[in-house]
């Protein structure tokens, strides 16, 4: 904890009293090396003077081993005896000169040249004493510094902008809805705006609600982190990836019971199959060994074969048990731009997304009409920090129009952060008492997000996350729409747990069918 509060002090005096260095460039790496550590020290000693503490945390972190030449011990010797005043035992030729060079200018610590000017002197030094110095090899030996690459590079690049004293930063105003209605427009804001007002409370209470049902309705979740699998390392990442719930928006219900009626066939022999598949009561298993009653057929028979010399059937018994559907799905739907294409096959401006709403409709109406516990959930991301996570129906949630209303404006935005979103739902799932626990995945494309430049990488980690869930007895399979998905999804998925739709049309009724083989 130490090193990261000196790290963030010390940063924090490099905003407050450093500068870019618009005569600095085409210094050697020895100079850059040189005019840091006392730019670190100009800094830190102003720093010190205003908050006194900050002097021994700085001091406890800073190592000296006079018995160490190395170009990194010296740096770090320098850098402790221009910092500590009662370092005194280090007799090297340069450790000595920084700390003569630094106590004469005393008087110009706010004077940002200082550590040019110095920097530069031991620079010419050290190079008539054959010091050597190599950046990549010579690491700092102090943990807590920065590269100090922010006197170097210039601010015009947006990558490295940092704001100086006296600039203001863009922030978000949190501000209630009289403020917000009475407040200014102003017409000619751009991006340089110092204030973004944001509304406080929802202006529509979501899902039609009176302000009384409001009150009772659970809040979104907090940030969820999960860890993430670096495939080139061989280690997890902890915490590397942030899931955010966010509330689903309501649609027309119209669209999810035009899908209903004109699949209603499908439906209805959907349900009739699964209940023939897999009944529930009493069943009878004849032909056993050990079992409650014996099977008056077969022990004839039996008696029969003795009488006649014949090796008997020893199988003569009947087994009864109690059989119940023990079963929850999860079904979790890619909902990344991709998915508000134009769907291949399909009629004109029929997405994607139009079908997999269509077929997730279907779906749901089957499972209802028989009583298996579901729940309808989808994602998309922008970046790790935010992976995007919808609840549209959860397993112990009624369906009724409040769902079909969600399902109804389910749209596709962003990427995905397949691996994530995978985790979060088996993280859901597993709290799910029953026997039998499976993911269905729908998506259109392989995982993707736009901070990750290798393709692979994704794709290794949402492996990672398959194989976590199956070692906690959730089955995951997945439905993909992408043409090209033998290149990666089985590596992903394993063999038989996937299935490639080349007619992306049929996906209504493959996706019921499709529940039908994974739950006999």
């Amino acid at each position: 904890m130490d090193v990261y509060r000196a790290a963030a002090a010390h940063a924090a005096a490099h905003i407050v009293y450093s500068r870019y260095y618009d005569d600095a460039q085409g210094l050697t790496p020895l100079q850059q090396a040189m005019v840091g550590v006392v730019e670190d020290a100009r800094v830190e000693t102003l720093a010190v003077k205003d908050f006194p503490g900050l002097l021994t945390l700085w001091k406890n972190l800073l190592p000296a081993d006079p018995q160490d030449n190395s170009a990194a011990s010296v740096l770090g010797r320098m850098a402790r005896a221009l910092l500590d005043k009662d370092y005194r035992q280090d007799d090297h030729p340069l450790v000595e000169a920084a700390t003569a060079l630094f106590a004469q200018h005393t008087e110009r610590l706010n004077d940002q040249t200082l550590a040019l000017d110095i920097g530069l002197q031991l620079a010419k030094q050290a190079k008539a004493l054959d010091f050597k110095y190599n950046p990549r090899q010579d690491q700092p030996t102090n943990p807590y510094r920065d590269d100090n690459r922010y006197l170097w590079q210039s601010p015009d690049d947006a990558e490295n902008t940092v704001l100086l004293p006296g600039q203001t930063q863009q922030v978000r105003k949190y501000v209630s809805m009289m403020e917000m209605v009475m407040g200014l427009d102003v017409e000619y804001a751009g991006d340089d705006a110092q204030e973004i007002w944001v509304l406080e409370t929802e202006f529509f209470h979501d899902d039609g609600t009176t302000l009384n049902e409001k009150e009772g309705k659970e809040p979104v979740a907090s940030p969820v982190h999960y860890p993430e699998w670096d495939y080139q390392t061989q280690l997890e990442r902890p915490n590397w990836v942030t899931v955010l719930e966010k509330r689903p928006k309501r649609g027309d219900t119209d669209l999810i019971e035009q899908a209903v009626e004109k699949h209603k066939p499908i439906i209805q022999r959907l349900k009739r199959l699964i209940e023939a598949a897999q009944p529930q009561g009493v069943i009878r298993q004849r032909n056993v060994e050990d079992g409650d009653t014996i099977d008056l057929n077969a022990a004839v028979q039996a008696m029969v074969d003795i009488r006649m010399g014949k090796q008997p059937n020893p199988r003569i018994n009947i087994r009864t048990r109690l059989q119940i559907r023990d079963l929850s799905v999860l079904l979790l739907i890619d909902l990344s731009e991709s998915t508000n294409d134009q769907a291949r096959g399909a009629a004109e401006g029929v997405k994607v997304i139009d079908l997999a709403r269509e077929a997730t409709a279907l779906l749901a109406e089957a499972l209802h009409k028989i009583g298996d516990p579901f729940a309808i959930h989808g994602f998309d991301s922008n970046g790790r920090h935010d992976v995007e996570y919808y609840r549209f129906k959860d397993f112990d949630a009624p369906y009724n129009d409040t769902v079909k209303g969600r399902l109804a404006a389910m749209g596709g935005k962003l990427s995905t952060r397949m691996g994530a979103a995978l985790r979060h739902a088996g993280q859901l799932l597993s709290q799910r008492a029953s026997q039998k626990k499976l993911i269905l995945l729908l998506t259109d494309g392989e995982p993707a997000d736009n901070d990750v430049r290798d393709p692979q990488y994704l794709r290794h980690d949402t492996r990672r996350a398959v194989e976590e869930l199956a070692r906690r007895g959730i089955r995951t399979f997945c439905m993909t729409l992408d043409p090209h998905a033998d290149q990666y999804v089985e590596r992903i998925f394993g063999a038989k747990h996937y299935l490639v739709l080349d007619n992306i049309t049929r996906l209504p009724e493959k996706l019921p069918a499709l529940y039908l083989g994974m739950t006999k």
